[in-house]
């Protein structure tokens, strides 16, 4: 499939600045805004974390260049605790600079014995430890703080500021963009959290491991590539597991267990329960993303006001994130049936027990996403590459919206 099927287009009609993000890691600064008074800024390492004192340790987890669910993965292994015992508002960038609460249950001795230290790796770092009273759950922030450098600038200094001065009028005069989901949501790499998620709703699961572990991307190493071929002709784990890179973990935490037990059903339960849920909630992404797009192109650019199906509260017009629990009707249901209908999945599907098990119950999302704060930090000449410009600009956003979706708008 090709990558761009998952995604919505642009609505600004001016000219973009035609640079590049994510040549560096530190290129693309995420900062988790707890609320509207505490900002986690990987650049500084100590902070005051709110929050009543109690039994759960929280720590500010600093990386670069690393998966949120691999660095937790370090963490646990290098404090010998349970992964699941650890908990997060929310995913960030791999190839990014990005700061973020993190709860761990059941360490209060261990840390009061000395046992628990801090973290000081050149990807991962642990730092502001200190108890409080109530777990981090998923969405448990205000959002994030942005501040990112685009690079690569074809134009020079002076037009590339007119440039974004125009864009960041426009965006500000529309009002919103569209909130749809962004390429990392299905993965960059390798697109494919979506499709495991498919054949999870369908009843698949070893459909599911077969498309995690064997599907294949050109963009990936050879050795990578081998390893998955291999799976895809043999499915047999013991041979797989002699070919496979060290650092693709949870493709070998996957082999492993089906080595072990020879079970499909179990080997995908081994892995961490937020990491299982991200495929079920990626294929609504997906769904989302394809009702926004016609939603938008076929019946109402208008997103301050609903369509028949939709619902508005506070302001914002809310379309459904399908699951076992939504009721469709009217214009929504119209559009969603010919999705499924294309996609050759039911409504039905969704009721299935892992579905409901994961999470999958359905809820609803924004249409439009505002962009808080957004301006221009630095117009300068690019260090990296010879004779061209770059930005830097920084923005806010609320939980579960996009930056890429920003500077997509920005940068065509």
């Amino acid at each position: 499939m090709n990558s761009d099927n998952l995604l919505v287009p642009t609505i600004t009609r001016k000219k973009g600045i035609n640079g590049q993000i994510k040549q560096r890691s530190e290129d693309f600064i995420v900062c988790e805004k707890i609320d509207e008074t505490h900002t986690l800024d990987p650049r500084i390492e100590t902070h005051k974390l709110p929050g009543k004192k109690g039994l759960f340790l929280h720590f500010v987890l600093i990386k670069n260049n690393i998966d949120t669910s691999a660095a937790l993965d370090w963490i646990a292994n290098l404090w010998k605790v349970k992964r699941n015992d650890l908990s997060i508002a929310g995913t960030k960038d791999k190839r990014a600079f990005t700061a973020q609460r993190v709860s761990l249950w059941g360490v209060k001795k261990k840390y009061e014995e000395g046992k628990l230290k801090e973290i000081n790796l050149p990807k991962i770092k642990t730092k502001s430890l200190c108890f409080r009273i109530n777990e981090i759950r998923l969405g448990n922030s205000w959002g994030n703080a942005f501040h990112i450098t685009i690079r690569d600038i074809l134009t020079d200094m002076a037009q590339t500021k007119i440039k974004l001065e125009d864009k960041i009028s426009e965006i500000n005069d529309l009002g919103y963009l569209l909130n749809s989901f962004g390429q990392q949501r299905f993965g960059t790499i390798r697109p494919i959290t979506h499709l495991v998620g498919e054949k999870l709703i369908l009843g698949n699961i070893k459909e599911a491991l077969k498309v995690y572990i064997g599907k294949c991307y050109e963009d990936e190493s050879q050795e990578a590539l081998e390893a998955r071929r291999l799976y895809l002709e043999t499915e047999n784990p013991q041979e797989v597991l002699k070919i496979i890179p060290e650092h693709m973990h949870i493709e070998r935490k996957m082999l492993r267990e089906l080595q072990k037990h020879k079970n499909h059903k179990q080997a995908f339960f081994s892995l961490p329960l937020q990491f299982q849920k991200l495929f079920i909630h990626a294929y609504q992404s997906y769904i989302f993303n394809k009702y926004l797009k016609i939603r938008y192109e076929k019946y109402s650019k208008d997103l301050s006001e609903p369509i028949d199906g939709e619902k508005a509260a506070d302001n914002t017009v809310l379309a459904p994130l399908i699951g076992n629990k939504t009721k469709l009707s009217g214009q929504t249901e119209e559009i969603h049936s010919k999705i499924l209908k294309h996609e050759e999945v039911s409504m039905q599907d969704f009721n299935r027990p892992i579905v409901m098990k994961l999470g999958g119950g359905g809820s609803y999302r924004a249409l439009g996403m505002k962009v808080y704060n957004l301006k221009i930090d630095e117009i300068a000449e690019d260090e990296i590459n010879t004779g061209k410009t770059k930005a830097i600009l920084s923005f806010e956003l609320k939980k579960g919206s996009y930056a890429t979706e920003v500077l997509k708008e920005i940068i065509r």
